[in-house]
């Protein structure tokens, strides 16, 4: 039993590496926002205009902001994962398009017929924290899906990886009271400062 935890342990340390990384990668960026920006030359890039063109289409009454995002990314060639407010008789739809590696803002001016395209370039913190905060099943996409379902196993993996981590430290006799004094103080000072900020 207790190769079989220790073992448990281990591989599921190594497989939500990937994810360690991310979000403590992320946590950096955003704990230590201003510091970053200053290597940066002071700021994050911002969006830089591509394009601007017409675009008419016809869009039904009962149409959603997905639908009608979804039908100009198409028009675009730029179809993928992506986010649209929710208001769909907003005069202006603004949709994000969230690659990898580089993030599209289209904005639709409904009444004006034309798009606005942008594109950020890409940037280390900008594409870090995007991929922490990738979740969710709501893409249509393989992808996404695939992402969603690797997040909730990292999410497993890492709740197994505390309760082994537990276990193990409560094997090792001589380490019980060091172990309990750090996970006291570890949980206080979390509840604290939840109870404070």
């Amino acid at each position: 039993m207790s190769r079989m935890i220790r073992r448990t342990h281990l591989y599921l340390a190594l497989f939500v590496t990937p994810w360690m990384i991310i979000y403590a990668l992320s946590g950096l960026f955003l704990n230590h926002g201003e510091t970053i920006r200053g290597w940066l030359g002071g700021s994050f890039p911002d969006f830089e205009k591509i394009e601007e063109r017409p675009y008419t289409a016809a869009f039904s009454a009962e149409a959603s902001p997905r639908q009608i995002a979804a039908q100009v990314l198409a028009d675009l060639g730029l179809e993928g994962s992506f986010g649209v407010p929710a208001n769909a008789n907003a005069a202006r739809l603004v949709i994000n398009r969230n690659g990898a590696f580089t993030v599209h803002r289209i904005t639709y001016f409904r009444t004006e017929n034309r798009l606005l395209i942008e594109r950020q370039r890409l940037a280390a913190p900008i594409v870090v924290n995007r991929a922490h905060f990738r979740h969710g099943y709501e893409q249509p996409y393989l992808a996404a899906k695939l992402w969603g379902a690797a997040v909730d196993l990292a999410i497993v993996g890492m709740l197994c990886w505390v309760l082994s981590g537990v276990l193990m430290w409560w094997e090792i006799k001589p380490a019980r009271i060091a172990g309990a004094g750090c996970a006291l103080t570890g949980v206080g000072l979390f509840v604290v400062l939840l109870a404070t900020l």
